[in-house]
């Protein structure tokens, strides 16, 4: 969102926008892929009828399955993260708003 858009800006001071329902989206869309990898781990091929090779396979599909828990793990904490930083700007940006109603200044300047 650009200043045009009702985004701030101008003047010499930085401004930050956050699209909260963007971050709400991405921060749900990443729980649910870590939902998503999570349920790799249930379903997978039993042993037998590979001969020799099936230690070598049972080893990477070992690794695969590490990886999809690391995946899932790392994409929920992600997840947790953006919901949590979205809430912090959202109520610093209500702070703000209303600290500029009552005392009718910016109040970082």
């Amino acid at each position: 969102m650009s200043a045009a858009d009702g985004g701030g800006g101008g003047g010499g001071a930085s401004s930050l926008v956050v699209d909260h329902a963007t971050l709400t989206r991405v921060a749900e869309q990443l729980g649910q892929a870590g939902s998503t990898f999570d349920s790799v781990g249930t379903s997978r091929p039993g042993a037998g009828g590979t001969g020799q090779a099936e230690p070598l396979l049972l080893m990477i599909l070992a690794a695969a399955s590490d990886a999809a828990a690391r995946l899932a793990f790392e994409s929920t904490t992600i997840a947790a993260a953006v919901e949590d930083c979205n809430s912090t700007v959202a109520t610093v940006d209500a702070h703000e708003a209303a600290s500029f109603l009552i005392n009718g200044v910016d109040t970082d300047g």
